[in-house]
């Protein structure tokens, strides 16, 4: 009984099903290594959690927790957002720039999509990627292309821009999608001098077309220090003024709000009338596809980042699981360089991954022998987060049977 056009569609990335099986299979032998989910667990194996946000829970109102907010977001969530995100920087976009909370990072990707492409437009997105931009870009009747996201273990920017070029030929119009700091799937960050080069480049593609750029920035919490990370976004304010840029941020990511969803999508104009445009829009858009975001998810946000003593209290938690990670990270390049294993560049965060011709195959083989990783179309993903230094040493003895 569907509409014609959606009676075939079916999830084929298939990563939280994938997951269910490695969790079920982890229940029943805990020898089974379970790295799969992008959820950062403890050094016992469990979830981890902020501690200081827990406890921000029970200092919130009922009216904080349950009533309806506003689909375009609170005063305070707006500027507290835009301070974190931006750090030292917020003094300069304050005033050009407006967030919409959303129902985690995905949502902010969504609804990007959905505003700022027409149908059948183009999205240019790396060939190694989540692949539920995808899926997002065909639910809403976007096409996409793909560019190489490296040459010689660095970033392509000459195949970014060639295909930039071509797309803005055809259309006029291109949104180039960018995952960074800490990729995912490979878990690879762009370099200051990258970056430096990226937006010149753009300010260079604009005068063949309208350019937007959506810094998927999930996982900047989980890539470096705080005031490195930041230092490295202001960069981008550096693009012309023509340049929209949107910014996907996933609270659900760095405040371990996994379930809870809560993201937001932060767009930069300094041209007054395209940013009061494009907010209402994306307001339009999510009222009438989710309503509004958790009042409970962005209370939660709001007061620790609007307190000192509950911010520093966050803060504190946040560097001792980023230590964590880069543990696993340094183990993890470290026995790779040992055992010669060919991944994709790597430098910190969630993800790593392995270029394959076969992954699928791959990917049952390692079923086999306990240990579950993501198979995509061209790489199998594994998932550091979710996995013990342990279980590290134990997957890569695995891995260098086995390719």
């Amino acid at each position: 009984m569907q509409a014609k056009n959606i009676r075939s569609r079916i999830d084929n990335s298939n990563i939280i099903g994938l997951g269910a099986i490695a969790k079920k299979e982890k229940l029943k032998d805990p020898l089974v290594i379970n790295s799969t989910t992008g959820m950062l667990y403890d050094d016992e194996g469990k979830l981890f959690t902020y501690s200081s946000v827990d406890k921000v829970i029970n200092l919130l109102t009922p009216e904080e927790k349950y009533a309806y907010f506003p689909t375009g977001g609170t005063k305070l969530f707006k500027d507290e957002i835009k301070k974190w995100v931006f750090g030292t920087s917020y003094e300069l976009i304050k005033e050009y720039s407006d967030v919409i909370p959303t129902p985690g990072g995905t949502g902010a990707l969504a609804n990007t999509f959905a505003n700022f492409l027409n149908d059948n437009d183009y999205a240019l997105l790396p060939n190694y990627m989540w692949t539920n931009y995808v899926q997002i870009l065909d639910d809403s009747n976007k096409l996409y292309k793909t560019y190489d996201l490296f040459l010689n273990n660095s970033f392509n920017l000459n195949d970014l821009k060639n295909k930039a070029k071509e797309i803005l030929k055809l259309k006029k119009r291109v949104l180039i999608v960018l995952n960074d700091p800490a990729q995912n799937p490979t878990g690879y960050t762009l370099k200051p001098n990258e970056i430096d080069d990226l937006v010149d480049a753009l300010n260079d593609l604009k005068n063949d077309g309208e350019v937007i750029l959506l810094l998927d920035a999930a996982y900047i919490d989980y890539a470096d220090s705080y005031d490195k990370t930041r230092l490295n976004l202001s960069k981008y304010l550096r693009l012309d003024d023509e340049i929209l840029l949107i910014i996907a941020f996933s609270a659900s990511k760095s405040f371990g709000l996994y379930g809870l969803r809560v993201g937001a999508q932060i767009i930069l104009s300094k041209n007054k009338d395209v940013l009061y445009d494009s907010y209402e829009s994306c307001v339009y858009s999510a009222r009438s596809k989710w309503s509004n975001t958790s009042s409970l998810g962005i209370s939660l946000v709001s007061k620790i980042l609007n307190d000192e003593k509950l911010k520093n209290d966050y803060l504190k938690e946040l560097d001792e699981s980023r230590l964590m990670l880069k543990r696993r990270s340094d183990l993890f390049k470290d026995l790779v360089k040992k055992y010669h294993l060919n991944i994709l560049p790597y430098d910190a965060g969630f993800f790593s991954s392995i270029p394959l011709d076969n992954p699928k195959l791959v990917y049952e083989n390692l079923k086999k022998k306990k240990l579950h990783l993501i198979p995509f179309d061209t790489s199998l993903r594994i998932t550091l987060s979710s996995i013990t230094c342990d279980e590290i040493k134990r997957m890569v003895e695995i891995l260098k049977d086995e390719i």
